[in-house]
C-alpha cells in the first residue's frame, strides 16, 4: 500500500531525523511504499520563541554560531534527502496516513516552524485510513487546550482517527480526555529499529562524555559543574550537533554517526528525550536532567523502561547518579517485547 508519514521530519534535530528514518524503514520492511507528508504551518497561538540571533551570542562564541548555521544548511540540503525529502508534499492521495512519531500533537508549543497546525490532527487529509504511531503532545496539556478554547475542534478531529498510538502518559491522558478513542501506547521508533546495518562508525575519540542538549540550553551554573565533573574524571566534554559552552570538542556528525558516538562515550549528560533514548540504545551510562517543560515526557519514558533512577532534577545530583550502576538488560527485554507489539499494531492498523 501507499503509506504517508506526517511527522517532524523537517526539523533540524537528530532525534527528529532518526525517528522518521526508523519508522519509514519499519513500514518499508512490512512491504509498503512510504512517502513523507508535509503539514500546513499555521501561526502559533502562544508567543513564538525567538531563535538566538547573532547579536545575542557572546563574542567568544560567535564562531560557533556561524558553524551551527552551516550545519543547519547541510542538514536541510543533504541529510533530509536521505529521508527522500526535497520539495513539499502536501495532502497526497494515500491508502493510510500515519501521524507521528514525535511531538505532532504539541499544538501549544512556541515553535513557529510548527505552530498550531490542525493538519497534524488529520485535518484535510486525503487518506483512506488515518492513524498515529507513538504520537506525543509534548508539554501541551488538556488544561492548556481548554484555556485557549480549542477543546471542541481538537476533539472533533481526534474522533476521526481510525486508531491512535501514543508514546507517553501525558498524551494518553490527552487523547482519553478529548476523544472517544482508547489509545494504545508504544515506544519511539528509534528504540525498536535496528540501526546496526546503517550506522557510520567514524569515531576516533576516547575518554569523553557527551553533553546532549539544545544549543545554549545548559545554564552557566550547570556548565561550570559539568566542567568540574569532567576534570575530576579526566574526561573530555563533547557536544554533537549543538553548541554547549562547557564542551571541549564540538562535532557536526551525520545523523547515522550519532549512535556510534554515544556507544563509545563513557557517560552522557542530557536533558532531552532523544538524548536519553540514544544512551539507552547504546548501553551508555547517562543521567537525564529534567526541567518544567520536559518533565512529563522524560519521566514517562524512563519509567516505562524501568530507568527512573537516571533522572536528576538538579545538576548537583550528578556525582551521585554517576556512581549508580545501570542494568540495561531490563530495558532491553522491555524494548524487545515492545518491538513485537509495535509491529503487530502497525500490521493491523495500516
Amino acid at each position: 500500500m501507499k503509506i504517508g508519514i506526517m511527522s517532524m521530519q523537517r526539523i533540524i534535530n537528530y532525534g527528529s531525523f532518526l525517528q522518521a528514518y526508523a519508522l519509514s524503514n519499519i513500514i518499508k520492511n512490512l512491504g509498503h511504499t512510504v512517502e513523507f507528508v508535509d503539514f500546513k504551518i499555521d501561526p502559533c497561538i502562544v508567543k513564538p520563541y525567538t531563535p538566538t540571533q547573532e547579536k545575542d551570542v557572546p563574542k567568544e562564541y560567535i564562531n560557533y554560531f556561524y558553524e551551527l548555521k552551516k550545519f543547519e544548511e547541510i542538514f536541510k540540503t543533504e541529510y533530509l534527502k536521505e529521508l527522500g525529502i526535497s520539495k513539499r508534499n502536501e495532502r497526497p492521495q494515500l491508502d493510510t496516513l500515519i501521524i507521528g512519531s514525535d511531538e505532532v500533537f504539541n499544538c501549544l508549543q512556541d515553535n513557529s516552524d510548527v505552530g498550531y497546525s490542525l493538519e497534524l490532527f488529520g485535518k484535510n487529509n486525503n487518506a483512506k485510513k488515518l492513524i498515529t504511531y507513538a504520537a506525543s503532545c509534548g508539554s501541551t496539556t488538556v488544561d492548556g487546550i481548554k484555556k485557549h478554547n480549542k477543546e471542541t475542534e481538537i476533539s472533533e478531529l481526534l474522533n476521526k482517527f481510525d486508531c491512535i498510538s501514543v508514546r507517553d502518559d501525558n498524551t494518553k491522558t490527552f487523547i482519553e480526555s478529548l476523544s472517544n478513542i482508547k489509545p494504545s501506547k508504544h515506544l519511539d521508533p528509534v528504540l525498536i529499529y535496528d540501526f546496526s546495518h546503517v550506522t557510520r562508525n567514524n569515531v576516533k575519540l576516547k575518554d569523553y562524555i557527551i553533553v546532549y542538549s539544545y544549543s545554549f540550553n545548559i545554564s552557566a551554573e550547570e556548565s561550570l559543574h559539568i566542567k568540574k565533573f569532567a576534570k575530576k574524571h579526566n574526561k573530555k566534554i563533547v557536544s554533537i550537533g549543538t553548541y554547549q559552552t562547557c564542551a571541549d570538542i564540538y562535532i557536526h556528525a551525520h545523523p547515522l554517526e550519532v549512535l556510534p558516538y554515544f556507544q563509545k562515550a563513557d557517560f552522557v549528560i542530557t536533558n532531552t528525550f532523544h538524548g536519553s533514548i540514544f544512551s539507552i540504545k547504546s548501553h551508555t551510562p547517562f543521567v537525564t536532567l529534567t526541567k518544567n517543560y520536559n518533565y512529563q515526557k522524560l519521566t514517562s519514558l524512563l519509567s516505562d523502561l524501568k530507568l527512573s533512577d537516571r533522572i536528576i532534577s538538579s545538576i548537583n545530583e550528578l556525582d551521585i547518579a554517576y556512581s549508580k550502576r545501570i542494568d540495561f538488560s531490563i530495558s532491553d527485554n522491555i524494548m524487545e517485547n515492545e518491538k513485537l507489539r509495535s509491529i503487530e499494531y502497525l500490521k493491523n492498523s495500516i
